[in-house]
């Protein structure tokens, strides 16, 4: 049987093929009425997308020069000087590059700065014609955005992290749980039998827990003699409360997600334990001296410009029903916090 086309479909609705186009993908210009009658029209005629088609489409979108499109939003809820951040430096040059390479622009919103409402920023970014935004992680702690401050319905939006705790949106982040689990198992495989866990409390929430649930997951595999209760950090204060910790569970390696062990031990204490860090761009040696996670911030910058872009072009726009998780694995760097050690 002859597969039906955009063109039967637009003979039986009595509109162009190109409106029947643009209904299929939920774009804003035909009416929601007429939307709704094109979709119920291709679905009782079996209308189905040629894949083969689509994949052309790709294709020639691939192969082609890209000229100037369009602008999308990175919106800090910092101050631009913050953007310096080893992490929120290297995630906003991997979306600049992939929107160069893309053919759009990216212009940067810092509201702390500008001294600029959410409401007001919906209005900029509408005068302006930006379809997409793309929010930064919040400097320090979790934050919300009031669901009726920003005018969601009008643009293709996700976030970086966890941090944005409400309204919940399509999320692009380092693969957190299994980062933790890397860790341990990496230091497992160099030797070290009792391994720890030190985070910040507000660190734990920004990372929605994460880290803290591939550590526990990855414990139980331990003997039980072996296993050592995580360190949650709830104060600025801690470093009293860091070595009462090391000194009685006497870990002989530690994922130090922040490195803020690191900075407290002394020669001779780190010289007996391995530390590895989490975010470590962040911590200066890392590389060299500390070992650990690298987040692969660049290329999350770049999956975050595929996924705006990816939504600008289906013409879906506002809050998710259902949010995604998009998650991209880091990769283990050597140092030498964390040595080699004969098996115990």
């Amino acid at each position: 049987m002859k597969r039906p086309t955009l063109k039967d479909i637009a003979a039986i609705a009595g509109v162009s093929h190109v409106a029947v186009s643009m209904a299929l993908r939920n774009h804003p210009r035909i009416s929601a009425e007429t939307r709704e009658r094109i979709k119920v029209i291709a679905q009782e005629i079996g209308y189905r997308p040629d894949p083969a088609l689509s994949s052309l489409i790709v294709y020639r979108r691939g192969v082609a020069k890209s000229g100037y499109r369009a602008t999308l939003a990175w919106v800090g809820f910092y101050r631009k000087s913050v953007k310096d951040l080893a992490f929120n430096r290297l995630l906003f040059q991997g979306a600049r590059e992939r929107c160069i390479e893309l053919g759009y622009t990216l212009e940067e919103f810092y509201l702390a700065d500008m001294g600029m409402s959410f409401s007001r920023l919906s209005k900029v970014l509408y005068a302006q014609n930006i379809q997409g935004v793309l929010f930064s992680p919040l400097e320090r702690s979790v934050g919300h955005i009031n669901m009726k401050a920003f005018a969601w319905e009008q643009f293709s939006v996700i976030s970086f992290g966890f941090s944005l705790v409400s309204p919940k949106l399509d999320v692009v982040i380092d693969a957190q749980s299994r980062a933790a689990r890397a860790v341990v198992r990496k230091l497992r495989s160099l030797g070290y039998r009792r391994i720890g866990f030190v985070i910040e409390r507000g660190y734990n929430e920004r990372t929605d827990g994460n880290l803290l649930a591939g550590y526990l997951g990855e414990q139980t595999r331990f003997p039980e003699a072996r296993r050592i209760p995580p360190l949650i950090l709830v104060s600025d204060n801690c470093e009293q409360t860091c070595r009462e910790w090391f000194q009685r569970y006497e870990p002989d390696g530690v994922f130090d997600t922040r490195g803020i062990l690191y900075n407290l031990l002394t020669p001779a204490e780190l010289s007996r334990c391995g530390i590895a860090v989490h975010c470590g761009v962040a911590i200066p040696g890392f590389g060299e001296m500390i070992a650990g996670i690298d987040q692969n911030a660049p290329l999350i910058g770049q999956v975050g410009v595929n996924e705006v872009v990816s939504l600008i072009n289906a013409n879906v726009r506002g809050i998710p029903a259902i949010p995604r998780r998009i998650l991209v694995e880091g990769t283990w760097i050597n140092g030498k916090s964390a040595p080699q050690l004969a098996y115990k």
